[in-house]
């Protein structure tokens, strides 16, 4: 059985090390290896995480037993509830995880009018599993992480 458990300060060590096994599968097929060691260094350093914590950005990871299968982040602007992070290992993909994690986020910071996440141009199979979700793509917007710009995509959900 799946739970969904809040983290704190002390947990972060966990976020890196699934974001270091999520990111080169999930990515690559849209950042070079450089890119990808480049980005995990930068935005999922301790330094970073901690002034996300610190601004307001909450932490939920989702097990099985022992077994960490993923992490979400999230905050709130106004009315919207943002999806910061949501990742999934692969082998725990397709068993409700994601969904589990982005319900806890928006319950979280209830009551929002909408959900809005970013997502990279190039990342196909996310954008469609958000399309799946109800998402629609409301706006391109420049992005800069690590060492890089990019452009990403804001899906919104109304709620």
């Amino acid at each position: 059985m799946v739970v969904i458990c809040s983290l704190t300060e002390a947990d972060f060590p966990l976020v890196i090390d699934l974001a270091y096994r999520v990111w080169p599968q999930a990515y690559a097929d849209v950042l070079t290896p450089a890119q990808i060691a480049n980005i995990l260094a930068s935005i999922y350093s301790p330094h970073n995480l901690r002034a996300e914590y610190a601004a307001g950005h909450r932490f939920w990871a989702a097990y099985d037993g022992a077994v960490a299968l993923g992490f979400a982040s999230g905050y709130r602007d106004g009315a919207a509830v943002w999806i910061k992070k949501l990742y999934v290992l692969p082998e725990a993909q397709r068993r409700g995880v994601g969904r589990m994690l982005m319900a806890t986020v928006v319950d979280a910071f209830a009551p929002a009018a909408e959900i809005h996440l970013l997502v990279n141009n190039g990342n196909l199979a996310a954008q469609a599993a958000y399309a799946r979700l109800g998402f629609t793509k409301a706006a391109e917007v420049p992005v800069k992480m690590g060492d890089y710009a990019f452009t990403d995509f804001l899906f919104v959900k109304p709620l």
